[in-house]
């Protein structure tokens, strides 16, 4: 008789090297950087990974507990994802025959980067596009001058490779979105815009959908903006009311509970609007999410998990061809964990990182410095800063031992610095 019983589950906390390219923007950002891996043991010695963001949770009482209902009624989603790997592996077939009826077996699959200069942001994207990406995603934030940006990268990107530029609400309002969006919408690798501002104004993408001619992504029911001061800035715009309106062309789909995914793909589907998975992991995550997406009619636009930031991952996946990914077909998640690298990432302790100031610089001089990213980033979205000027730039320094540098730091550890050049 097989049985399904949890008899053990191992956790590690992972603390994987970053592309060294990548790495000075991704330190400085909010990007979380720490993965927590779950090895699930069943009964019958099949061995089932997983992984979520953050540390580890303590998931003792799943112990005891059948794999098959943990894939329905736990939330964890870390071992809820390591139960699709050790049932499907346990039962010989892949995770999406657990998951739903497949409709594609191949995956339309994204690049992904934060914030970076332009030069940088060529230079990844050149790159992206060499190793099989077709779509890139990117953050768009108000300390760069994106027109800049994107005359930088249509340069190198060859024809049909394009970007899906993800404002996170930073546009703020119509009147500073519409006229920054037109400008965009003349590269020809400006493939839509994701969140322009906050999802908590209706009225506003109803607006920006008559006025441009990009589609407009936005997160599923949610708001989208990184603010941490205010729990009321942006709650978003109920999900009914964002398809009966048509506020959006396209949703975003996150998290990890496969049950509560799909029930939002059903309804993307039956509102007949396409949608992306996203989340945030090594290729672990990445064979996920392609064997859910396979799942879902209405996922037609790239999904992502932002693996690629890594310098080495714990799972080797095969690059994409052409912009799309083949849905592994092997038992489970389809992928094997590389257990060498497992174990060297949840012994390694995490790089230090020094104290840094950001500073915020206009094209005639002023000066801006930020001892966080959060500081900066609710400079930008209350208005107390104006954004995405042309010749705007971020420069960071990080902590050189000096005087000047501690007591620049004191200052602006209290509030934002101004001064001039």
């Amino acid at each position: 008789m097989l049985t399904m019983i949890i008899r053990e589950i191992e956790s590690f906390q992972l603390h994987l090297p970053v592309d060294p390219t990548i790495a000075p923007h991704l330190h400085r950002s909010s990007h979380p950087r720490k993965l927590a891996v779950y090895r699930v043991l069943l009964d019958n010695d099949i061995v089932g990974y997983g992984e979520q963001v953050g540390p580890p949770d303590d998931v003792s009482e799943l112990v005891g507990h059948n794999a098959v209902t943990c894939l329905r009624e736990t939330t964890r989603g870390g071992v809820q994802m390591a139960c699709y790997d050790a049932v499907g592996k346990a039962l010989g077939v892949p995770a999406h025959a657990l998951m739903g009826r497949q409709t594609h077996d191949r995956i339309p699959y994204a690049y992904w980067s934060i914030d970076t200069p332009s030069e940088t942001l060529a230079g990844l994207a050149k790159g992206a596009a060499e190793q099989g990406y077709r779509v890139y995603k990117y953050k768009c934030r108000p300390w760069w001058d994106p027109v800049e940006q994107m005359e930088s990268v249509a340069k190198v990107v060859p024809n049909g490779f394009s970007f899906w530029l993800d404002f996170n609400g930073h546009l703020r309002e119509v009147s500073q979105a519409l006229p920054i969006l037109k400008e965009l919408q003349r590269f020809g690798c400006v493939a839509g815009f994701e969140s322009p501002i906050p999802q908590r104004d209706a009225a506003g993408y109803a607006t920006l959908r008559n006025e441009i001619d990009r589609p407009i992504a936005a997160h599923y029911g949610t708001g989208c903006c990184h603010v941490t001061s205010d729990p009321f800035y942006d709650p978003g715009t109920p999900a009914q009311v964002q398809i009966r309106e048509r506020l959006c062309d396209a949703f975003v789909l996150g998290g990890r509970d496969v049950e509560m995914l799909r029930r939002r793909a059903s309804a993307a589907a039956e509102a007949d609007m396409p949608f992306w998975i996203q989340t945030v992991g090594s290729g672990l995550s990445a064979a996920w999410v392609v064997q859910l997406a396979s799942t879902c009619p209405e996922g037609s636009l790239s999904h992502l998990a932002a693996h690629n930031v890594w310098q080495r991952d714990i799972v080797a996946l095969p690059e994409p061809e052409a912009g799309w990914t083949t849905v592994p077909d092997g038992h489970g998640l389809g992928v094997t964990v590389d257990d060498e690298a497992l174990e060297l990432f949840s012994r390694s302790k995490p790089a230090g990182q020094p104290r840094r100031i950001s500073t915020v610089v206009y094209p005639d001089g002023r000066r801006w410095h930020f001892a966080t990213e959060q500081q900066r980033h609710e400079a930008f979205y209350f208005g107390r800063l104006p954004g995405f000027m042309r010749g705007i730039r971020l420069e960071t320094r990080e902590d050189d031992q000096s005087r000047d540098f501690a007591g620049l730091y004191a200052r602006c550890s209290a509030t934002p610095v101004p001064d001039q050049a």
